[in-house]
Formats: C-alpha cells, structure tokens, sequence
C-alpha cells in the first residue's frame, strides 16, 4: 500500500456541519491514498467527533475533552500525522479535486520553497484575502488611522494585505493564511512542534512563516488553485466577538516580541492604544444597534477589554506571557 504524501491537519470547535461539508469534499479532492487526513475535536459540543466517526471512519481522530487551542490542536493532529507535507486547512473550506496535489508538486519542482498557499474564495465565487505581511509599525499605524480600510487596494497603505491583491502570477509573501497552508514538514526540526502553542489563536500561522523565512526558505502565494472558505460562516456572540479582537491583536504583539523586540512591541501596543480612539465611536455604534436587536452590547464588551489589555501592556509586556484560555462556548447575557 502506498504511503500518503499529504497529512490534511483539521482542527475543530463546533463546526460538525462545516467539517462534514470539507471531509467530504476531501474524499473526492484526490486518488485514494494520496492523503491522510487527522482531525482534532477541540472539545466540540455539537456531535462533531460523533459525526467524524460515523460519516468518516478512515479519518484520524483525536479527541480533547476541552478547547486545547488552535496551535496546540494542530500539534496534536501533527503528531499523529506520517506524510512528508503537512497541510494545515480550516474546518469551514471545500476543496476542489486536485488542488492539494497540485500544490504539493509545486513544492516539490521548486527548490528553497517550504510553503504554499492557493486562492481562498467566498461562497460567492468573489476574492478572499489569504496573505498579508510580517506584522509591523508601518503596517499598525496605517490601519491605526484607518488608511488600510480606506485604500484597501492600495499597495502601500494597505500594506499588510498587500493591496488586497488578487493575483494572476505566483508570488513570494511574507504569510498564507492557516485556512489553507501546505508545508514541507522536513522545514521543522523533528524535535521541534509545528506551531508555537503560545498562540492560543491567531498569529500561529505567522509564526511558522517567520521561522521558516529565517532558515533561507521562501513562502509562495499559488494563484492557480482555489478553494472555498466559508469565512465567518458561524455568527458569534458578544463575548466572542471580544475575545477575538483581543487575541489578535496579542498575537500581533507576541510575534514583534519574539521576532523584533520588546521596544518595537511596545511601540506596536501604543500604536493600537491609540488606534482604538477612532473605533470608539464605530463600538458605539454597535451598542446602538444591540440594543434595537435585544441583545448584549457587543460594543461595549469591545472596548472595556481591549483598551484594558493594552493599558496593561503599556505597563508590563508580561501580560503576553499570561495563559489565554478559549472563547467563550455559550454567552449567557446574549
């Protein structure tokens, strides 16, 4: 029997809908043999891991009793993995036959490229962002003062999603989003985990990227192959939506920490302190709107914990060190 070629490394959290939607697309995307796939249940609620065994025998399962986190998830999943490339793909995608193979012999035909990721597109067929840059003070401070969402198109002053460029060649990028993310496992030391489980969430996937531009490798943006990212496909709570905001914009400072330095984090923090004035009022807004809805302020949950992470931060950057647990399942007040 043929060994795989590729581990398709799936974290789930509540998605059994979604994830049954991306097993099967996968059971169709290549020959038989060509992939393994592992799927690790975050300590879902919802029947998922029910669901991977009933529909989806041949799949791995690894099962946690509680949400581990993303990047400590996959290393799970890359544990029980045995291929040579290892793709990190999202619970909430459709793959289409032949994109996997077809990104995995591009990086086997081009020498000094570790990693590959391929087009991400909306249920609608139109354009998902799926690259950006290393984070950087540049780049804070323009989506800071709100240049980024202004000229989104713009290569410059949307700098970290490159102009928000839909491109019809193949390009070196800084980062490809963790939705769809093929990696040569050999790029990582063998003692060493796939991802940095200091992310809870957010950032993990910039992380690798970083480490693998640090050993003379190269990370390419692959415009022949797309996929569907059903981006957003769960509605979130107040609490989440908070939760979310604040992890990554800790993964942001975690990584100009660790790859920069402690100054340049600090300026980073102080930047998004201050970039938090103009999305006041926009919070505001969304109170506003909660409240005709009957439900809790999303708004104001926003801002109360974030301002309050970085006013820590501007005192002691420890706080990035301090354990960051999972979303919230169930908001109570919603």
């Amino acid at each position: 029997m043929t060994s795989p070629s590729v581990s398709v490394l799936i974290v789930n959290w509540n998605t059994r809908d979604l994830l049954a939607e991306c097993l099967a697309s996968l059971q169709t995307a290549e020959p038989e043999g060509v992939l393994e796939i592992v799927v690790v249940d975050n300590g879902s609620g919802d029947g998922s891991a029910e669901m991977v065994r009933t529909r989806f025998p041949s799949v791995v399962l690894v099962v946690n009793s509680e949400n581990a986190g993303f990047a400590a998830a996959v290393n799970q999943a890359d544990a029980a993995a045995s291929a040579p490339f290892r793709l990190l793909l999202n619970s909430d995608t459709v793959v289409p036959a032949g994109v996997i193979s077809g990104c995995r012999d591009h990086l086997v035909a081009t020498p000094g490229v570790a990693a590959v990721g391929c087009r991400l597109l909306n249920v609608d067929g139109s354009h998902q962002s799926s690259v950006f840059r290393f984070p950087s003070l540049r780049g804070l401070l323009f989506n800071a003062l709100y240049l980024s969402q202004v000229f989104r198109t713009h290569p410059t002053l949307n700098w970290d999603r490159y102009g928000f460029g839909d491109w019809s060649e193949i390009r070196t990028v800084d980062v490809v989003m963790g939705s769809f993310l093929l990696v040569r496992r050999a790029v990582v030391p063998v003692d060493e985990p796939l991802l940095d489980d200091g992310y809870f969430m957010y950032g993990e996937e910039t992380d690798l990227c970083r480490r693998i531009v640090d050993q003379g490798e190269r990370v390419e943006f692959h415009p022949g192959f797309a996929i569907t990212h059903v981006h957003g496909g769960s509605s979130k709570t107040p609490g989440q939506l908070a939760w979310a905001e604040e992890s990554k914009r800790r993964g942001q400072l975690r990584f100009l920490r660790r790859w920069r330095a402690a100054p340049v984090a600090w300026s980073a923090n102080l930047i998004l302190l201050v970039g938090l004035v103009p999305r006041w009022w926009a919070w505001t807004a969304l109170d506003v709107l909660d409240r005709l809805r009957g439900r809790a302020s999303s708004g104001r949950r926003l801002r109360a914990g974030v301002a309050r992470f970085h006013l820590r931060a501007l005192v002691d950057l420890t706080v990035l060190d301090e354990p960051w647990g999972p979303p919230p399942a169930k908001d109570p007040s919603s």
